[in-house]
C-alpha cells in the first residue's frame, strides 16, 4: 500500500467513524456502546504503520479511561486526562516533526 494510500485513510477515518456512529445511533438508538468505534481513529495508524510513536499517548490515556471508568466508575472526573494529549504534543511535537522530516530525506535546520 503507498504511503500517499495509507495517509489518505488515516486522514479519513474520523469522519467515516463519526458517520457509522450516528446512522447506528439514530437507526439502531445503540449509542452507549457504538461510542468505542472512535478508538478506530487511533486504531487504523497503528495497523497501518503510519506515525504510530505519536500515537501511542492518546492510546494509552483512551485505553487508561475506559479500564478507570469500567472498574472504578470515574468517567467523570478522568475526562481531564484527555486535556493533557494537547500538552504532550506542545512538549514533543518539535521531535516527531523533526523525526518525519529526516525520514523523509528532508534537511532539518532547528532554528
Amino acid at each position: 500500500m503507498s504511503r500517499g494510500l495509507r495517509a489518505r485513510i488515516c486522514a479519513a477515518t474520523p469522519i467515516i467513524c463519526l458517520i457509522v456512529y450516528l446512522a447506528i445511533g439514530f437507526t439502531l438508538h445503540i449509542w452507549h456502546p457504538t461510542w468505542a468505534i472512535f478508538f478506530l481513529i487511533l486504531i487504523v495508524p497503528e495497523i497501518l504503520g503510519d506515525n504510530s510513536l505519536e500515537l501511542i499517548y492518546p492510546l494509552l490515556c483512551g485505553i487508561t479511561y475506559v479500564i478507570l471508568g469500567i472498574t472504578l466508575n470515574l468517567w467523570h472526573p478522568l475526562w481531564i486526562i484527555f486535556l493533557t494529549i494537547p500538552v504532550y504534543y506542545i512538549i514533543f511535537g518539535p521531535m516527531f516533526r523533526k523525526r518525519r522530516k529526516q525520514k523523509n530525506g528532508v534537511e532539518f535546520v532547528e532554528k
